[in-house]
């Protein structure tokens, strides 16, 4: 009697999750085609409508012809995997990337690229994603950098180079006025001759 009473109550268990399941697998196509039915419905009845009123003003028609036209659906956003962020630095060896959060150093001796030929073509400010493989680091370019960012870059080079260049004549200028500054130490202390000590 107890085994008969267990197996009724695992059956009616087991019923109870299966059925369950069912109707939620049931439930989520019911839905998509209500929403279809008033679609369909406000078709049928724009043809009747556009009748009554052709006759009198052909205008009215392209009101209902604009509001039939469906909304452009939003292209699906692709998840790009690896380290996605703009290019800050590149290097024969090396590439820095940073994002929102933070600034990633990837060793780049063995890359493969995904819209780039080579790493010479990686600009600072292009928009990548990068990631580590077992051949190396896979580079894939999303987005160029907008002409402003590359003319800024640019723009920095080019007062680092002058600044570099003032810094060096600076140095220059320095070391001739010091060794003049020496040679007039030099020439106004009397020379001193060694003598012979008499003994």
């Amino acid at each position: 009697m107890k085994k008969v009473l267990m197996v009724m109550v695992l059956s009616l268990i087991s019923l109870a999750f299966v059925t369950t399941g069912f109707a939620e697998t049931k439930a989520a196509p019911a839905k998509a085609p209500a929403a279809a039915a008033p679609e369909k419905a406000a078709p049928e009845k724009a043809p009747a409508a556009e009748k009554a009123v052709a006759p009198e003003k052909a205008a009215p028609e392209k009101a209902p012809a604009a509001a039939e036209k469906p909304a452009k659906p939003k292209p699906a956003i692709k998840k790009v995997s690896g380290f996605v962020g703009t290019v800050t630095k590149v290097d024969a060896s090396a590439l820095t990337v940073k994002s929102n959060k933070a600034e990633v150093v990837f060793d780049a001796s063995k890359p493969t690229f995904k819209g780039y030929k080579a790493i010479a073509d990686v600009k600072v400010g292009d928009k990548v994603a990068a990631k580590y493989t077992k051949d190396g680091i896979s580079i894939r370019k999303l987005a160029s950098a907008p002409a402003k960012a590359e003319k800024a870059v640019k723009a920095k080079k080019a007062k680092k180079a002058e600044k570099a260049e003032k810094a060096v004549k600076a140095e220059k200028v320095e070391k001739k006025a010091s060794e003049k500054a020496a040679e007039k130490v030099e020439k106004a202390a009397p020379k001193k001759t060694e003598k012979p000590a008499d003994k």
